[in-house]
């Protein structure tokens, strides 16, 4: 899965394809525009993440796909750049958001649209600092194990903690829409430590600020990429999953956008980071376990880490 800086981006990729107008029981295998999807992954069990959405996103005869989080029954978090237009700098109408929730299946038909669209006000466009937007929409009825809420992970987060990533993107870099799987894919990636993660992002202090940073040495091949843009990571802990961040970008030090290569970084926003921001717009999502213990698992030594660094911008 990759996000607007993998450059297929949200809803920003240079090459779009034509697509007919989406309807309720559209299955999303075309025309993707700014989105990424999970490489290596495996198949996610019905249940295994009812928090999470696939968003169809309209744009006159384009269509693109991202993904969300439902933090509260009237609420979706996802990325940024999923809402934003760079053609124009506006934000996408709440009227072309479709949202399809309840089912791992990507040819689910059970969707609401979105009523309103809040895209983070230091939104930054080239960066992709601050990506984030909220999502309004009609009243969910929560059912066990297909439509729940995520809580917010308020702990800490170190290096080498494992995150799981989950998506409906392609499953290789530049993918296209053959690319594309007909369920829920998941898999575990691992957290950078900070000075790797500089060569991409030289503001990057640790995974319990902004952002969070996975490092593709620590399991080489497993990523998110084009097509999972805005959706949701977690933390386990005590047996429960706790949202973490949004899939954002990925890039390697050359600012190629890449799906779990060796030497590549996956960014991600990190929800903790926002709460405040989230509950001014009239959002109530839970947080928790309001501990300072994270889980934690051994992962292989990475090779050493080039020191040169890239910013990346995608236009």
């Amino acid at each position: 899965m990759k996000t607007l800086a993998h450059c297929l981006l949200g809803l920003a990729a240079a090459s779009v394809a034509s697509a007919t107008a989406i309807g309720p029981a559209l299955h999303l295998n075309t025309g993707v525009f700014g989105n990424m999807r999970v490489t290596n992954g495996t198949v996610a069990a019905q249940g295994q993440a009812p928090f999470l959405v696939r968003l169809a996103l309209l744009s006159g005869n384009r269509r693109g796909l991202c993904g969300g989080t439902i933090i509260d029954s009237t609420t979706i978090v996802t990325a940024g750049h999923c809402v934003y237009i760079p053609e124009t700098g506006a934000v996408r109408p709440a009227s072309d958001i479709y949202v399809f929730y309840g089912s791992v299946s990507a040819s689910s038909t059970d969707y609401v649209k979105a009523t309103s669209v809040t895209l983070h006000p230091n939104y930054e466009s080239r960066t992709f600092r601050n990506d984030i937007a909220v999502l309004r929409i009609p009243e969910l009825k929560f059912v066990a194990g297909r439509v729940e809420a995520a809580p917010v992970y308020d702990g800490s987060i170190a290096p080498k903690d494992p995150m799981a990533v989950y998506g409906w993107g392609t499953t290789r870099s530049q993918g296209t829409s053959a690319d594309l799987p007909d369920t829920l894919l998941t898999q575990t990636v691992y957290i950078s430590e900070p000075q790797a993660c500089q060569v991409i992002e030289s503001r990057y202090d640790g995974a319990n600020g902004m952002q969070i940073c996975a490092d593709s040495n620590y399991n080489v091949g497993v990523d998110v990429c084009q097509g999972d843009s805005g959706t949701g990571t977690t933390v386990t802990y005590n047996g429960t999953q706790y949202l973490a961040g949004l899939v954002s970008y990925g890039t390697n030090r050359y600012g190629d956008a890449t799906c779990g290569e060796k030497d590549s970084f996956g960014m991600y926003t990190r929800i903790r980071y926002y709460l405040p921001w989230i509950r001014s717009l009239g959002s109530k999502p839970t947080s928790g376990p309001a501990t300072s213990t994270t889980p934690t698992e051994h992962v292989p030594t990475p090779k050493p880490t080039p020191t040169c660094y890239f910013f990346i911008f995608c236009f």
